[in-house]
């Protein structure tokens, strides 16, 4: 009998670390963008324990930085398909164990994952009624579970979301150190944790702090566009010129190799550089940059704007290069 239970105890702990194992690998794999793999890992997570929230609500994940990678809807169905499968498996383990602090965080997390989506569509009404019922699930996990470090990212976000308005901004602050409580310590999802940290920094104008937290994320995940994001827009915001042009050269030179049809993430980069080069008066390059702006921004109607500020660009930079005078600097 004794030996029977131990068996028992032994292939229980085997199997939540496998499971664990073939999500860590799923996110590992995410976050230099290498789709396939993180399908495969989180797939054979899935596998072993079909009744675990766990591996479907890493597979959301997936869709959804995928969608914010290649500015696309075209998974959204495959999105919404397994968060809703998320919020069935998370709701069974709650009606067998009232106390899982880990269920309700998953449908918490679902409901922030909707909440960011309708934000991007400009829907906020409906953004919120998904943002209070995740933080009323993430009040419900801590809870039970304290010390479930991974749902202090959304508990920090909501915050901080909280926080930007005046009556409110007192929030801001407790915001970003409850995301950084789940980026030194969670548990599945600390490496979003810590890019999400990077981009509050850069909210609050601690481009120092953010570019040191990106520059750990770069180093870590060496082929990533999400951090390499991160990082360009923080050397970016302090106006450190020549850094943002290293880094968004880099970041180009992935996006034309891993994704060359996206135009909206070429005309993103490359206005960036245009902007660099221009305040760093080399206006021959910024004038090359806008060119190919001119040249691609065509593909895709959303960059509209962007090639408006382009033109604007390419027009000072040429008027500079006849007068041989400065002209304002440009900032974004």
């Amino acid at each position: 009998m004794i030996i029977s239970i131990l068996l028992l105890v032994v292939t229980s702990f085997s199997e939540q670390d496998s499971i664990d194992f073939y999500i860590n690998k799923g996110m590992n794999a995410l976050y230099v963008e290498d789709y396939g793999s993180a399908k495969c890992y989180v797939q054979k997570a899935i596998e072993l324990d079909t009744t675990n929230p766990l591996g479907y609500f890493a597979y959301t994940a997936i869709f959804r930085l995928y969608s914010s990678d290649f500015v696309t809807d075209s998974l959204i169905d495959s999105f919404f398909l397994y968060a809703e499968r998320t919020i069935e498996k998370a709701n069974c383990q709650i009606k067998k164990k009232k106390k899982d602090g880990w269920a309700h965080f998953f449908i918490a997390g679902i409901n922030m994952y909707f909440s960011s989506l309708y934000i991007e569509k400009g829907n906020f009404l409906k953004s919120l009624g998904f943002a209070e019922k995740s933080v009323k699930e993430i009040g419900i996990c801590l809870n039970l579970q304290p010390e479930l470090y991974d749902a202090y990212l959304l508990k920090g976000s909501y915050e901080y979301l909280k926080g930007s308005f005046p009556l409110w901004s007192r929030y801001k602050n407790k915001g970003i150190e409850n995301v950084k409580i789940a980026s030194r310590n969670g548990k599945y999802f600390h490496t979003m944790a810590e890019n999400v940290l990077c981009i509050l920094l850069q909210r609050e104008r601690k481009f120092d702090d953010a570019i040191e937290e990106a520059k750990k994320l770069t180093e870590r995940y060496p082929g990533s566009r999400t951090f390499l994001w991160t990082l360009s827009k923080a050397y970016l915001g302090k106006e450190n010129w020549n850094k943002a042009i290293e880094v968004y050269e880099s970041l180009l030179e992935n996006i034309l190799s891993g994704q060359p049809g996206n135009v909206y993430n070429i005309v993103q980069a490359e206005l960036a550089l245009a902007t660099c080069y221009y305040n760093i008066k080399d206006y021959e390059k910024c004038i090359e940059f806008c060119k190919d702006i001119f040249e691609v921004s065509g593909k895709d109607d959303r960059t509209e704007d962007m090639m408006k500020e382009a033109k604007k660009m390419y027009d000072d930079a040429k008027r500079n290069l006849r007068e041989g005078h400065p002209s304002p600097e440009y900032r974004r």
